[in-house]
């Protein structure tokens, strides 16, 4: 349990030419079993293996256990358990922050954070369920139902080849070495696939142009999608069956780029531009020189316009 061991030894092979009268179990945070603790089992009934319960330990810290006979000559030389050392531990609790995200016509995003407790072992990995009935008990094919286990580092999960006309449930579950935890329900709990705005573009950066009153920008088409749940916690968004770009997109191919400039940076001044691009690149001209000016930009598809990206500023120069 989360504050026990059990220890299971049997009898020594030479007892020394004497009846065995009694064990001593000992066990320390230390290898070398300084500031040791111990308990003897004299309850010898009925022969090996024996068993004792080790209570009132530290969940989650590894403890060093060996064992001693006696005979009426004292105790012999101790030896050390398999494995040398063991934590008590139970199941985790379940994973927090469990939230799911359309991300287009054919996939749903999952994402999660750690339990709050790991029953005092490490997360072994995370178990991934989806499936077309609310209990997971549908006859369904793959991909309309399944699993995947992922990683203990793993923070998001993107499933595709999903079917736009049907509705999906998802949970997750956290394991460590003493098993599962309870399934967490995402929030919300189901969701069906469609088309999305975009996500926002990422990585806008402006620098001085060559000339007076230039400022250029420049962007990254959006990493992650609009629901704000990266797909993968290692990868980019998985490609639509038949395209060639992560579905970062909504489902729709970005028609263009909307770059909105300004003096303030709450976007209010008079001496502003708007500008659609189709590209990843602006080159504003006609600013007023040595005036800072604040950039944002957004994608926009067929069905609307995402959100805008982090804020950043230039100075027009002299």
């Amino acid at each position: 349990s989360a504050t026990q061991l059990r220890v299971m030894f049997g009898s020594p092979s030479d007892n020394g030419g004497d009846t065995i009268t009694k064990y001593m179990i000992e066990w320390s945070t230390s290898s070398d079993f300084a500031n040791a603790e111990s308990s003897t089992h004299d309850y010898l009934a009925g022969g090996s293996p024996f068993f004792k319960n080790i209570e009132g330990l530290s969940t989650g810290v590894y403890y060093y256990v060996r064992v001693r006979a006696m005979n009426s000559q004292g105790y012999g030389i101790s030896q050390s358990s398999t494995p040398s050392s063991l934590n008590p531990h139970q199941k985790p609790s379940p994973p927090t922050n469990v939230r799911l995200g359309v991300t287009s016509d054919s996939m749903l995003t999952i994402g999660w954070s750690p339990p709050l407790s790991d029953g005092g072992d490490s997360i072994a990995k995370y178990r991934i369920e989806w499936d077309t009935n609310p209990r997971f008990v549908s006859a369904s094919n793959p991909p309309n139902k399944g699993y995947v286990d992922l990683g203990p580092s793993s923070r998001s999960y993107t499933v595709d080849l999903l079917s736009p006309e049907k509705s999906y449930y998802l949970r997750v579950y956290a394991i460590n070495s003493a098993g599962s935890s309870q399934a967490q329900m995402s929030d919300p709990s189901w969701a069906f696939p469609r088309v999305q705005i975009p996500g926002a573009p990422y990585s806008l950066v402006c620098y001085p142009g060559d000339s007076t009153g230039v400022i250029e920008f420049s962007w990254q088409r959006p990493n992650v999608p609009n629901h704000g749940i990266q797909c993968f916690s290692d990868k980019d968004c998985p490609t639509p069956y038949g395209g060639s770009l992560p579905q970062t997109d909504g489902g729709e191919d970005i028609s263009e780029y909307e770059l909105e400039v300004n003096e303030r940076p709450d976007y209010t001044g008079s001496d502003g531009r708007l500008e659609s691009h189709t590209g990843l690149h602006s080159n504003l001209d006609n600013l007023y020189p040595g005036r800072m000016y604040y950039g944002r930009v957004l994608a926009r598809n067929s069905v609307g316009s995402g959100k805008y990206s982090p804020s950043i500023s230039c100075t027009a120069p002299l």
